[in-house]
């Protein structure tokens, strides 16, 4: 019986090395796939996709035998053929679920409209959210049986390639959710699912807020079945201003934002988490118009660069042409040079300006692919977010930048908070200049440490005569907030202003949004500098690579990560 056992042993152990070979080369394909889609090599897919088949069938089929069943049983050395058949029924099911489909429908996908209705065809769409929808499962699955597999106890080369592998299935999981969760907002946008009302929110990063700024101007919308209705488009402007609002908000969220945050409309980005923002204007909606808004798509003119960028230039109706290089600057700033910020001329500029951008990315008439990749940019750098007031369409959103909210926990990454928000009645933030810089000790993993020091200064070019809209409304200063999260469950241990420029005052520090919060309020005049420096202290757990998210500004902040040496 000894004797059998060791047969059967080597005999096991030679398939599982063939096996572990066909799938590292199931491996590179997977990552060549995610190359060739990336950089639409679209001639390349259906190669790609028939190696990734033959390779996938290749290792599973021993995987299926009785013996090797029964060989899983056998400690340790069981352990071997489990994470192999494991991997060998993740890249089947990849190649099954997602890429035979996938490649099928990128040959064919496409936004087009009906010439009698005048809306999208949604069928593409309802297809590639539900292939999507399946891989998404399908890899989350194979992510939680991986992390499940031993392999301290694997021989080292089905170790390597069982860690490879589910390496490469967390990239693969990360654009699976991002890509979902886009395809999920263009259904929304488009009413896939029946009729919405949404309103599109153009944010405005010259006064700013945590978010990117107020929503100076926004379009009311009503959608289905692919039909877009715009309904009412309406500035800052048309809502009661300093009038309570009736929302609830949580008092941490009240203690670092004040009233500002639910009593004035462009304080309702104030705060790092989009859904706070969506319930607002939800409840701002009702009270201005008695209705019920389904969901905000909030979008900035960093992302209309981006948009612009695929479409080609736009003539707005007052005559000015935008372009990718020209429209940030053009609505940020040189519109109070040229129209009356005080008798609302300069938003109704913007207004016209945002949604003519918005409405020649509603057309479809350019590369889909393009406006697709350009779309996951503007998100990854906070410029466009999306909130639903259904739980479960929300839901579809989570874990993506799309969401626009701080991750949960710290076990995919351990994201730092720096943001800010304007407090000087003024759009001086087109000057506006900043950098973080976040010194980790990782190597700690009883406490780790995060300190998180910023600067901020104003770039204004010397002898410019700045309008009285652009100018500080308030102060003979410029007033800034600056905003410090810390991750999750941990502590502040400082919080100090190293350069108060004209004047620094800290606090209050709260626990908001499960995170350790701080808040500076910093006075500036040109010339000035101001500094201040937050450190967090962990407690012990998961943490994953440190990530800052920050706000969305015209002048991107300049973000440092620096590692202290481990002793």
């Amino acid at each position: 019986m000894a004797l059998l056992l060791g047969i059967g042993a080597v005999v096991l152990g030679s398939q599982a090395l063939a096996v572990r070979d066909d799938l590292q080369e199931a491996r590179v394909a997977v990552v060549n796939l995610q190359t060739a889609a990336t950089e639409r090599n679209l001639a390349a897919l259906p190669g790609l996709s028939e190696e990734l088949s033959a390779s996938a069938a290749d290792a599973i089929e021993p995987t299926r035998q009785p013996l090797w069943r029964i060989g899983e049983w056998v400690p340790v050395f069981g352990e071997n053929l489990r994470g192999v058949r494991l991997v060998a029924e993740s890249v089947g099911g990849i190649s099954r679920d997602l890429v035979s489909p996938g490649v099928a429908l990128v040959g064919s996908f496409s936004l087009t409209r009906d010439p009698a209705t005048g809306g999208f065809d949604i069928a593409p769409i309802i297809e590639a959210r539900d292939v999507l929808a399946t891989s998404t499962r399908g890899v989350s699955r194979s992510l939680e049986a991986l992390d499940g597999a031993n392999t301290q106890v694997m021989i080292p080369q089905v170790a390597d390639a069982v860690e490879e592998y589910t390496e490469t299935l967390r990239g693969v999981s990360n654009t699976l959710t991002q890509f979902h969760a886009g395809m999920v907002g263009v259904g929304e946008l488009l009413g896939v699912d029946g009729p919405r009302t949404v309103v599109a929110a153009f944010l405005n990063n010259a006064e700013t807020a945590a978010l990117g700024g107020g929503p100076a101007a926004q379009s009311l919308m009503r959608v289905d079945a692919g039909r877009v209705e715009k309904i009412e488009q309406v500035t800052s402007g048309d809502f009661p201003q300093g009038v309570p609002l009736d929302v609830s908000i949580d008092e941490s969220a009240s203690a670092l934002y004040n009233d500002i945050l639910t009593q004035n409309i462009n304080g309702a980005m104030s705060r790092p988490d989009l859904p706070t923002a969506g319930r607002i204007l939800e409840a701002q909606w009702k009270r201005l118009r008695g209705l019920q808004i389904d969901g905000v798509i909030s979008l900035d003119p960093i992302a209309l660069s981006h948009i612009l960028a695929v479409t080609g230039p736009v003539t707005v109706p007052s005559g000015e042409v935008l372009d990718s290089g020209n429209v940030v600057a053009t609505l940020l700033n040189q519109a109070y040079f040229r129209y009356d910020g005080y008798t609302g001329e300069a938003d109704e500029f913007f207004k016209s300006a945002a949604t003519t951008v918005f409405d020649r990315l509603m057309s479809g008439e350019y590369d889909v692919w393009a406006m697709g990749s350009a779309l996951v940019n503007a998100a990854e750098a906070g410029s466009l977010m999306m909130w639903s007031a259904d739980p479960e369409t929300q839901a579809l959103l989570a874990g993506t930048r799309l969401q626009g909210t701080l991750p949960a926990s710290n076990e995919a990454d351990t994201v730092i908070g720096a943001f800010f928000r304007d407090r000087s009645s003024s759009k001086i933030d087109f000057y506006l200049h900043t950098e973080t810089v976040v010194t980790t000790d990782a190597c700690n993993v009883e406490k780790p440490r995060y300190t998180v020091e910023t600067r901020i200064w104003f770039d204004i070019p010397p002898g410019l005569e700045l309008p009285g809209y652009v100018r500080s409304q308030l102060y003979p200063f410029y007033r800034t907030e600056v905003f410090a999260y810390g991750p999750v469950g941990a502590s502040v241990s400082e919080a100090t202003a190293v350069d108060p420029g004209t004047a620094t005052e800290t606090g209050p520090s709260v626990l908001d949004l499960g995170r350790p919060a701080v808040k500076y309020i910093v006075d500036l005049v040109p010339g000035q500098t101001g500094v201040v420096r937050t450190t967090f202290e962990g407690v012990p757990g998961e943490y994953g690579p440190t990530t800052v998210y920050t706000t969305p500004l015209v002048n991107p902040s300049v973000v440092t990560l620096v590692e202290t040496p481990c002793a």
